[in-house]
């Protein structure tokens, strides 16, 4: 059962990212022909992963109680409604309450499968079960936007939307047909969000996850913008981003594996200083084949850290309740990738495009350091990190 249960979520959860990635490469460029400014793009980025960091950690801590599958079938469900809403969007004020309650059934998806898999997931094995699952998150997130740049530039805007609800179908079929409930958040241990908040591991975590996710969101939300200025087409964004998120997702097996037998602050440091040289370097690209090698470069140090990070959040979930911690987890997440457009939508207007990227730099760095401090004052407490 436990391998079923890994196939049917790597598939749903492939199909759902693939499906949600489809509009990146022109998002942005979308909400422009509406109206938006960068301020408010940045609103729009960041309403779907802010809606996200508010529900998430109650959702998880419900399905710690309740079970999860209801929840992943309830979030799926309104992934595929609210995925064909788009193409009736006529204002920015309408995109961004799409992305609201997008961001709210997404809380209920990517969290509570990552849970089961950590229920499932033997011990001393954390890093290369959750490795491996994250490939279906990665792989889907790379291959959407190469589709929905190809289905922009054949058809239209509408028909990346629609072919994103078609997907989100198909993954809910799966998994009300497919995928068996388990009991094993009946015997879990339940902390309170105040005493896992207080677990000086889970503060690191905390705030590794969110810093690294502003630098990433602002990357996607942006990208395209900057990429218009040195003339990559629409077509050349999606191949980039997607060469982005097929990189990390091809390596989070094998570093997954590694993180199991190594130091993982180590990798998360390793990892996050790869990023943080990705971000200074993106603003002096001349043409896309610069473009895209500075984005490989930070794909390979999303695939260092992100495994290791995953395993050491599993880790804490088996011992104070895994969709609880996960669902914190992934709020770290929602709140550094919702805040993460916003703000660098405020320093384009106020500065530049290129120092979106430079001042994103400059908050990772800050954050791997903060991280790397918490991590030492507590690593006699924490030998198995």
């Amino acid at each position: 059962m436990e391998k079923r249960i890994f196939t049917v979520l790597f598939i749903a959860v492939f199909a759902t990212m693939l499906g949600t990635s489809i509009i990146e490469p022109f998002l942005g460029i979308y909400a422009e022909s509406l109206g938006a400014n960068g301020f408010l793009i940045g609103l729009i980025f960041g309403s779907f992963t802010l809606s996200r960091a508010i529900f998430t950690p109650f959702i998880g801590r419900w399905s710690d109680k309740k079970g999860r599958k209801a929840l992943l079938v309830i979030g799926l469900a309104g992934y595929t409604v609210l995925s064909f809403f788009y193409a009736h969007a006529s204002t920015a004020a309408s995109l961004i309450a799409i992305r609201f309650f997008h961001g709210l059934a997404s809380a209920m998806v990517l969290p509570i499968a990552m849970a089961y898999i950590g229920d499932i997931a033997p011990k001393n094995q954390e890093g290369k079960y959750l490795g491996t699952f994250t490939i279906s998150f990665f792989m889907g997130l790379a291959f959407g936007p190469i589709i929905g740049g190809t289905l922009h530039d054949l058809f239209s805007m509408n028909a990346a939307f629609y072919a994103m609800g078609a997907i989100s179908l198909f993954s809910l079929l799966m998994l009300i047909f497919m995928l068996p409930e388990i009991d094993a958040y009946k015997n879990a241990k339940l902390a309170s969000f105040k005493e896992i908040l207080r677990d000086k591991t889970m503060q690191a975590m905390f705030l590794f996850r969110m810093l690294n996710a502003y630098g990433m969101s602002a990357v996607m939300a942006f990208l395209p913008l900057l990429a218009q200025t040195i003339n990559v087409t629409i077509f050349q964004i999606g191949i980039i981003v997607t060469s982005n998120l097929l990189v990390s997702s091809l390596f989070q097996g094998y570093f997954g594996a590694i993180a199991d037998k190594s130091d993982k602050v180590v990798m998360m440091v390793t990892g996050s200083i790869m990023i943080l040289v990705a971000l200074l370097l993106i603003p002096l690209s001349t043409s896309f084949y610069t473009l895209l090698l500075f984005n490989l470069l930070m794909g390979l140090g999303s695939a260092v850290s992100i495994p290791a990070n995953t395993a050491i959040a599993t880790q804490l979930g088996k011992k104070l309740g895994m969709g609880s911690v996960m669902g914190l987890f992934n709020t770290a997440f929602g709140i550094g990738g919702g805040i993460g457009p916003i703000i660098a939508g405020m320093i384009m207007v106020a500065t530049s495009l290129s120092f979106v990227f430079i001042s994103s730099s400059i908050i990772v760095f800050l954050g791997t350091i903060i991280f790397y401090y918490l991590m030492k004052n507590n690593l006699g407490k924490n030998q198995n990190y």
